[in-house]
């Protein structure tokens, strides 16, 4: 299954870049992520939980970086199957794209070729769809909280209007 999303951060794109080279960090910004460990500046390991509609699972998966264009792409494959919650695996071939935005900020794209398989296979296209919308708009956040300096407690605190959304979808902040 194919998906594409983007977004708009006002940082320049260099710096968007210079972030993007710290897996960690990166890694962290996504919702669910529970454990990052960085093997080299090509490889890491992530735990992550996901929920796809009725389903949830935690990830133990392998990221390779395979390609990198300074200022303008990376490209990185994601394999992992499930330790916990429904039995499944995923496989992710992903590149994103980093354009400047007329507004001096930074258009950051992400095209992924995504196969899910066992029971989390059975979900369909527009579950995966709706879920890669809110997990691209929590990493949105998540990487300007990050970028701006603020830690996410404090940007969550003082986000009454969307908090809640954000702590459900990331698991971070106090309930």
């Amino acid at each position: 299954m194919k998906v594409q999303e983007s977004f708009t951060v006002r940082e320049p794109r260099a710096e968007i870049w210079a972030f993007f080279q710290q897996i960690d960090r990166v890694a962290r910004c996504m919702p669910g992520v529970e454990d990052v460990e960085v093997i080299d500046d090509e490889n890491s390991r992530v735990t992550i939980t996901q929920s796809l509609g009725p389903l949830s699972a935690t990830f133990d998966t392998r990221m390779k970086i395979t390609n990198r264009v300074e200022l303008e792409l990376i490209e990185f494959q994601a394999t992992g199957r499930t330790v916990r919650g429904a039995n499944g695996n995923v496989r992710a071939a992903n590149t994103v794209r980093l354009e400047d935005a007329p507004d001096g900020g930074t258009v950051v794209s992400l095209d992924a070729d995504v196969a899910l398989g066992g029971m989390l296979g059975a979900v369909g296209s527009k579950v995966v769809s709706r879920q890669a919308d809110q997990i691209t708009a929590a990493f949105a956040r998540a990487l300007e909280v990050e970028l701006g300096g603020e830690t996410a407690e404090s940007a969550i605190d003082d986000d009454t209007d969307t908090g809640g959304g954000w702590r459900r979808l990331t698991g971070r902040g106090k309930s």
